[in-house]
């Protein structure tokens, strides 16, 4: 009876994965997932305790507090923001204000899962276009521009979830305004954009009131390293947030949740400035470092690096086993499909922990050249 009952779209649906997945395993660092290396901001739990001894009223359903200090740190009206449980709710509810069975959706492969799985369970019908291996995967905007005809969306990550390639703001520009012509609509994930220091250079937050298709998201989770603590924020056209906040969930963000992110965005700001500017330099360091072992990895533009295994000759999966070996979980990057299973993904902390990576990358790679298992 179940199997008749539920949505066509769902019924071979299969949860995406992603990294992280060393829950209360104090013997593994975790290197997979993409978050401020310093970790959450030394005063998080004094906010956290504050927050917690109010807790007898339903919490702001308008998030208003949070909303403030948003518009203030970026200098976009309330009116052009939307918080939710993490940037997961804001990607799942997009779809679900926008997308219709059998509408067009364009997506760029490799990127994250979610958003083709948000699509897929409202029926989209998705159209891939493949960033190219020999170009370092980097986005080709008007390759992808030709292919929106008929479509209702497009979605960009910037930068892009798993390749760390960035796309210049007069690039987004360029589709944004094509998309328009087009009437498609365009979401653009900026949550990886945060810790970068061309973050100011390349955001198009402050463009979205005069783009009525452009709808951006940000999230706490990287920044401030507390994926623990469900809480992520977009910005776009007030006509478009009108639609998307009547159909969020109602107390979407509980008080604790709400209180913690305002303190963070008014007060914390240093925090995130101070891992942007050890990353910069740490990455060119690993990187140096990581080609002496793993042979030619491109320079990420990012945080994080999108390695190649082909000289190591083993797959996605074969390296985190090797990994994990030594202490380090690192992505498999194989279910991100295609090309990606002769890739891994680790992003970078600080100089300490860094070379705890090296040296664990040293003893899997000579394991691998010895044929140890």
């Amino acid at each position: 009876m179940i199997d008749r009952a539920v949505r066509p779209e769902l019924g071979a649906m299969v949860r995406p994965l992603h990294g992280g997945d060393v829950w209360d395993n104090p013997d593994v660092n975790d290197y997979s997932s993409n978050v401020n290396p310093l970790g959450p901001p030394p005063r998080l739990k004094d906010y956290i305790n504050e927050a917690a001894s109010d807790l007898h009223c339903y919490p702001d359903d308008c998030c208003a507090r949070l909303k403030e200090a948003i518009s203030s740190r970026y200098g976009v009206g309330m009116e052009n923001i939307i918080v939710g449980a993490g940037s997961a709710e804001l990607i799942r509810l997009f779809p679900e204000v926008f997308i219709s069975p059998g509408d067009k959706v364009v997506m760029p492969r490799p990127t994250f899962a979610e958003y083709a799985f948000g699509c897929r369970l409202m029926g989209a019908r998705l159209v891939d276009h493949v960033l190219p291996e020999e170009h370092d995967f980097a986005l080709d905007v008007a390759e992808l521009a030709a292919k929106l005809d008929g479509a209702k969306a497009v979605y960009i990550c910037n930068p892009n979830n798993p390749t760390s390639r960035m796309v210049s703001r007069r690039d987004l520009l360029d589709l944004v305004a094509e998309a328009a012509r087009k009437e498609t609509l365009v979401f653009l994930d900026e949550t990886l954009l945060e810790l970068s220091s061309r973050s100011k250079e390349l955001s198009l937050v402050q463009e979205v009131e005069g783009h009525e298709n452009l709808f951006i998201i940000r999230s706490f989770t990287k920044s401030f390293a507390m994926p623990g603590l469900r809480v992520g924020y977009g910005f776009g056209p007030k006509a478009m947030l009108r639609y998307i906040d009547t159909a969020r969930l109602t107390w979407n963000l509980g008080t604790i949740e709400q209180r913690v992110a305002t303190r963070l965005m008014e007060e914390e700001q240093g925090h995130v400035e101070r891992a942007v500017k050890m990353l910069e330099g740490e990455k060119r360091r690993m990187h140096a470092r990581v080609e002496s072992m793993m042979g030619k990895v491109p320079l990420p533009d990012s945080y994080f690096f999108f390695a190649p295994l082909g000289s190591l000759g083993i797959s996605s999966t074969e390296f985190r086993r090797h990994m994990l070996h030594h202490g380090i979980l690192v992505r498999d990057c194989s279910s991100f499909g295609g090309c990606c299973s002769n890739y891994t993904r680790f992003c970078i902390k600080t100089p300490d922990l860094n070379d705890e990576f090296l040296d664990a990358l040293s003893c899997a790679v000579d394991d691998i050249a010895q044929g140890r298992s």
